[in-house]
């Protein structure tokens, strides 16, 4: 997992979160982690460039869907640190996560995605993510809804 220098300069609370989780993930997830590149960032929002190989494709050759489900999960929970309303300190689990698949992405070039933090409260935040093939066409959509795992201090 990488982060633009740019990015990691105007965000070193995000810098610090894929330091932390950079290497540290499961054996799963380690299948996809190093071809993950934060690319972008604002407030609420950070878009991520994915560049799929054949180790990440089904048995007919496209990005498989329980793979780009779980890009899609590591990607849009980062958005959380960018929140310009309430602020967690850490990023949550998981409670509910929906995709939807529109059109199947080949190995070898790169995708990209568009994760928009759209609410964050107390307890929940949502998350819709938008993913892009190389010619810009919208192949997967989805809501994140993460629930608050911070401490009470």
């Amino acid at each position: 997992m990488q982060i633009e220098p740019k990015v990691a300069t105007a965000y070193p609370e995000l810098a610090e979160a894929v330091e932390l989780f950079e290497g540290k993930g499961s054996q799963f997830e380690n299948v996809f982690e190093d071809y993950l590149k934060i690319i972008d960032a604002e407030p609420d929002k950070i878009t991520w460039e994915f560049c799929p190989n054949d180790k990440h494709v089904n048995r007919f050759g496209n990005l498989h869907g329980g793979l780009i489900a779980a890009v899609i999960d590591v990607c849009s929970s980062f958005t959380i640190k960018l929140s310009s309303g309430i602020k967690w300190s850490l990023i949550g689990i998981s409670v509910d996560l929906s995709v939807s698949y529109l059109r199947g992405v080949s190995p070898g070039s790169p995708i990209k995605l568009v994760c928009q933090l759209e609410r964050i409260g107390n307890r929940l935040a949502t998350i819709y993510t938008r993913v892009y093939d190389n010619d810009n066409n919208l192949c997967y959509t989805s809501t994140h809804t993460k629930y608050r795992t911070d401490p009470k201090l």
